[in-house]
C-alpha cells in the first residue's frame, strides 16, 4: 500500500497534480484524490466508522463521483413494489442486491453498521466472496432509494435486484437439500454407533434388555431421518408409478421403506435382527451423492444472470430540449436519444448522433483493438465507449438488441445438448423390472417351501439387489474428481463433462483472452540514434506519464513502478494519440503520422515496413511512436503475449493425437501469426458467433467430438454448442454460465489436468462398477437360497458401498501428485 502522501487515503490511488483535497481522520490530515472518496470517506469518519481503515484488508475502490445522481434515478423505483424484494413477516421485504465494490470483511462490516442504523431496516447480511447484500428492511419506514443512497455514499454500487425470484428458488433448493443431507449424516453417526454394539452382541453376546435398549434408539433416530430425509425417494418413486416409467427410486424407496418396517417388526416382536444402520446410511450417500449434483447443476444455470449484467442498468436518455434524465435501460425504446459517457458501456444498440469516439467492443468479437466510431456509425449494446462523451439514438429495445440475440442463440444451443444421464434410458426399468421379478419370485418360493423364512428372505434379497454401490459408484467419483479438480483451480460445472473428455478428438482455440492474454505489452523499445538525450527508461517512463491521462487499451501496456514525470495538460486526440508539452517542446504520442506531423528532420529516417507484409496490417497499428518537435525519440513495438502454458498445452494435446484449430473474431493478421507460433495450421479469423457455431456443426457433420476453449461473451453460444467448452481464467460471466469447466488459474496447463484427471476418473468408475457388479451377482444367489440374512445382505450392502466410497478417494492421492506438478511448473513460469 502507497504511503498516505502518495496516494489517495481511501482507495490507494495516484494523487492528482496540485491536488488539495484532504480530510481529518481521527487527528491526521488524509489527502484524497477526488471528490468522490472525500465525500464517501467523510460519511464514514461521520457515522462514527473509522474502524474500518483499520481494519480493512484491501483498499477501497475509487469512488464515483456521480454517485448523488445515480441515487437520484433510484427514486424512479420506488413505486415499482416488484423490485422490493420477496415478501416477508410483518409486512417487511427481504432484499437481495447484488453490491459492486465489496473487497474483505471490512467492507461487510461497514455496509451492515451502517445500513442497520437506518430506520426500517431490521437485518443485514452481506457474503464478501459473492458480493451479494440481503437486506430485510420495511417499506412502510424507508423507501428503496434511500438504501441504494446509503451505499452509494459508502463507495459502493448496488445493482437491481432483476433476479431475485430465481435466485431465491435456487437458494431454496440448496437449502432443503443441505437440510435432507445434515439430518441423514447426523442420523447415521448416532445409529452406526448403536449398531458396532448390536452386530458385537450377535457376535459375542449381548443381554436382551441391552439389545432392546440399543435398537430402540436406533429406531427413534432412524425415524426422523426417514420421515424427513428419505421423503425424496418415496415421492420419486411415486411419481414414477404414476406416470407408468418406474426410476431408480423404486427399488430404493422399496428397499428402505421394507427395511425399517421388518425392523421395527423385529423390535415389537422383541427378537431378531434389524436393519436401522442400513437405513440411515443409504439415505445419507444417496442424499450425498444428489446434493453435490444438484450444487454443480445450479452453477450452469446462470446464463439469464449473465446476459443481464452485461448492459448497464441505468441510461442518460435525453429530452426534447437536452436534458439528461437517469432511465431504466428496460425502458428505453427505438427513437430514444442517449448520451453516454467515456469509459461507460452502450445501453442499447443505435446509431451515433453527434461526436467521435473509440469503441472496445472484444467482449462482443473478440476484437482486441478498439474501433474508431463517428457520427453515422453503428454501436452495440455492452460495447464500451473509451474516449469521449457520445450521443446515441437507440434503434432497438433491450429484447431485440444483439446482446439479446445472443442469449436467445445461446439458450437455443443449450437447449439442443444432449441430456446427460448416467445409465441409457431402457436399462432403469428393465433392472427394476428384474429386480422385482426376482424378489417376488424368492419371495413365492419360500412361502411354498418355509412360509416363516418368505419374508426374510424376499428383504434379503431386495437389500442386496438394491444398487446403491452401483449407483454410488458413478457420483462419488464424479464428486472426489470435482474435488481434486477444484484443488487444483478447476471448477467442473457440468459433471458428465469430465467423462465425455474421453471422447474428444478435435481441440477449438478461441484467440483473444484464450491463447493470448489480450492485454498489450512493450516488446520491444528502439531509440532514436540520433537522440542521445533519451534512453529506453526515460523514453518509457515519458510514455507512461502521458498514457497514465488516458483511457485507450494500449494504455495498459506502458504500467510501470517507476515515478512517472510530471507534465502539464494531456490532450487527447481520438483515433490518433496524445498530446502534451513539456520544456517549450511539444511532445506526441500514438500513431506514426500523427506523432511525426512536422516533427522535424529527423523523421526521415523512420524505417519502412518490409516489402512483403500483408495489406491487413497497418504498421502504425503494430508500434507507438514518442516524437517531439526535434523528431522522433522512441518507437515502441507491442504485441499480445501468449497465456502462460500455452505452448505446453498445445504441445501436449498434440502429442495425444488431437486436432487443433483456432477459431477467432480477431483480425487476420493477428490470428496468423498466433498460429504460426503456436504451429497450428488450420485457423479462421473474423468469425461471429454464427460462423464459429457454422463452424463446430461443420465438425460435428465429420463425426468429430469437439472441445472448445474460450472466454469472450462472443464465445457464449459456441461453448454450449460444443461437445464439452472450457473456459479460462478471466473469462466473462456469460462465457462461463455456458462452460462445462472454469480454469480459475492463469495458466492452460489447467487443459491437461482436466483430461488425466478423466482418464483417472474413468478407470475408478469401472472399477467401482465391476465391484458393484459383482457383489449383486454373486450375492444374489446366495440370498435367494436363503443362505444371506437380511442383516448379511444389510452388511454387504454398507461394505460395498463403503468400498465404492473408499476407492474415489484415490482421486484426491492422484490430485497431489499433479499439484506437484503445477507446483513445479508455475515455479519454472516464473523463472521465465
Amino acid at each position: 500500500m502507497a504511503t498516505a502522501e502518495q496516494s489517495c487515503y481511501h482507495c490507494g490511488e495516484a494523487l492528482p497534480v496540485n491536488s488539495n483535497l484532504q480530510l481529518d481522520i481521527e487527528g491526521v490530515a488524509q489527502p484524497m484524490c477526488c471528490r468522490g472518496c472525500l465525500a464517501v470517506a467523510s460519511v464514514i469518519a461521520g457515522s462514527g466508522l473509522v474502524n474500518y481503515y483499520r481494519h480493512r484488508q484491501q483498499l477501497a475502490v475509487k469512488a464515483n463521483e456521480d454517485a448523488a445522481a445515480n441515487a437520484m434515478a433510484w427514486r424512479g423505483i420506488d413505486e415499482r413494489e416488484s423490485l422490493w424484494g420477496s415478501a416477508a413477516k410483518s409486512d417487511g421485504r427481504d432484499l437481495l442486491l447484488q453490491v459492486s465494490g465489496i473487497r474483505c470483511a471490512a467492507c461487510a462490516w461497514l455496509i451492515r453498521s451502517h445500513l442497520e442504523k437506518q430506520p426500517g431496516v431490521l437485518a443485514v447480511q452481506v457474503d464478501v466472496d459473492t458480493g451479494f447484500c440481503r437486506i430485510q428492511w420495511n417499506p412502510a419506514e424507508t423507501r428503496m432509494s434511500e438504501l441504494a443512497s446509503c451505499l452509494f455514499e459508502l463507495g459502493y454500487t448496488p445493482h437491481l435486484p432483476l433476479a431475485q425470484a430465481e435466485e431465491d428458488g435456487r437458494r431454496q433448493e440448496r437449502t432443503e437439500s443441505l437440510k435432507r443431507l445434515s439430518v441423514a449424516g447426523l442420523g447415521m453417526m448416532q445409529v452406526m454407533m448403536y449398531a458396532v454394539g448390536l452386530y458385537a452382541g450377535d457376535a459375542y453376546g449381548i443381554e436382551p434388555a441391552a439389545r432392546g435398549f440399543l435398537a430402540w434408539v436406533s429406531m427413534l433416530v432412524s425415524f426422523p431421518v426417514l420421515l424427513y430425509s428419505g421423503t425424496v425417494f418415496f415421492s420419486g418413486a411415486w411419481r414414477g408409478i404414476r406416470a407408468g416409467r418406474p426410476g431408480m427410486d423404486l427399488p430404493v424407496a422399496l428397499a428402505i421403506g421394507l427395511a425399517f418396517l421388518a425392523s421395527c417388526y423385529q423390535f415389537f416382536m422383541g427378537g431378531g435382527q434389524v436393519w436401522f444402520d442400513s437405513v440411515v446410511m443409504f439415505i445419507f450417500f444417496l442424499s450425498l451423492g444428489r446434493h453435490v449434483e444438484l450444487v454443480l447443476r445450479q452453477r450452469n444455470m446462470q446464463a439469464g444472470t449473465a446476459l443481464a449484467r452485461l448492459l448497464p442498468e441505468w441510461a442518460n436518455k435525453l429530452d426534447e430540449e437536452y436534458r439528461i434524465q437517469r432511465v431504466l435501460v428496460l425502458d428505453l425504446q427505438p427513437r430514444d436519444s442517449v448520451r453516454v459517457t467515456a469509459g461507460s458501456p452502450f445501453p442499447a444498440d443505435g446509431i451515433l448522433l453527434s461526436g467521435n469516439t473509440e469503441v472496445d467492443e472484444s467482449l462482443l468479437t473478440g476484437e482486441s483493438v478498439p474501433i474508431r466510431k463517428k457520427t453515422g456509425d453503428s454501436a452495440i449494446a455492452g460495447s464500451i465507449n473509451l474516449t469521449q462523451s457520445v450521443d446515441l439514438q437507440v434503434l432497438a429495445s433491450h429484447e431485440q438488441s444483439i446482446v439479446s440475440s445472443l442469449g436467445r442463440l445461446l439458450m437455443a444451443t443449450q437447449a439442443k445438448r444432449r441430456d446427460d444421464r448416467d445409465v441409457p434410458d431402457w436399462l432403469v426399468p428393465g433392472f427394476i423390472s428384474a429386480v422385482l421379478l426376482v424378489t417376488m419370485a424368492a419371495w413365492l418360493y419360500w412361502q411354498w417351501q418355509d412360509p416363516a423364512r418368505a419374508f426374510a428372505v424376499a428383504l434379503a434379497v431386495l437389500v442386496v439387489s438394491c444398487p446403491c454401490a452401483l449407483s454410488l459408484a458413478l457420483p462419488v467419483v464424479r464428486s472426489a474428481a470435482s474435488l481434486s479438480l477444484l484443488k487444483q483451480g478447476i471448477l467442473l460445472t457440468r459433471p458428465a463433462a469430465l467423462f465425455d473428455l474421453l471422447k474428444v478428438d478435435c481441440v477449438v482455440f478461441d484467440k483473444t483472452g484464450t491463447l493470448t492474454l489480450g492485454q498489450p505489452e512493450i516488446q520491444k523499445i528502439e531509440i532514436n540514434p540520433l537522440r542521445s538525450d533519451h534512453n529506453p527508461q526515460s523514453a518509457l517512463g515519458l510514455a507512461a506519464a502521458m498514457e497514465s491521462h488516458s483511457s485507450h487499451a494500449l494504455a495498459s501496456a506502458f504500467r510501470t513502478n517507476t515515478p512517472l514525470d510530471k507534465l502539464g495538460a494531456v490532450s487527447n486526440f481520438p483515433g490518433q494519440g496524445l498530446e502534451t508539452a513539456r520544456s517549450g517542446r511539444r511532445i506526441r504520442l500514438g500513431k506514426m503520422q500523427f506523432a511525426l506531423d512536422k516533427a522535424g528532420p529527423s523523421e526521415a529516417r523512420i524505417t519502412s515496413p518490409s516489402a512483403g507484409q500483408s495489406e491487413d496490417l497497418h504498421f502504425s497499428d503494430q508500434a507507438i511512436w514518442l516524437a517531439d518537435n526535434e523528431g522522433w525519440i522512441a518507437r515502441f513495438e507491442w504485441s499480445d503475449a501468449f497465456r502462460p502454458g500455452a505452448e505446453q498445452a498445445i504441445e501436449g494435446l498434440r502429442k495425444a493425437g488431437l486436432q487443433l484449430s483456432i477459431c477467432s473474431g480477431d483480425s487476420a493478421v493477428k490470428v496468423a501469426d498466433c498460429a504460426r507460433s503456436l504451429q497450428i495450421d488450420d485457423f479462421r479469423s473474423r468469425q461471429s458467433p454464427e460462423d464459429k457455431i457454422n463452424y463446430i456443426n461443420e465438425l460435428k457433420s465429420k463425426s468429430k467430438n469437439i472441445l472448445m476453449i474460450g472466454d469472450g461473451i462472443n464465445d457464449a453460444p459456441v461453448l454450449a454448442a460444443a461437445n464439452v467448452s472450457i473456459t479460462v481464467h478471466g473469462a466473462s460471466e456469460l462465457a462461463n454460465s455456458a462452460a462445462d469447466v472454469i480454469l480459475t488459474g492463469a495458466s492452460l496447463h489447467g487443459v491437461q489436468r482436466c483430461f488425466s484427471a478423466a482418464h483417472k476418473a474413468h478407470e475408478l468408475v469401472w472399477q467401482n462398477i465391476s465391484w458393484a457388479l459383482i457383489y449383486n451377482i454373486s450375492a444374489l444367489p446366495l440370498a435367494v437360497s436363503g443362505m444371506l440374512q437380511p442383516w448379511m445382505a444389510a452388511l454387504g450392502m454398507s461394505a460395498s458401498s463403503l468400498l465404492v466410497v473408499l476407492n474415489a478417494t484415490r482421486m484426491h492421492r492422484s490430485a497431489k501428485s499433479a499439484l506437484q506438478q503445477a507446483a513445479a511448473a508455475d515455479r519454472s513460469w516464473a523463472k521465465a
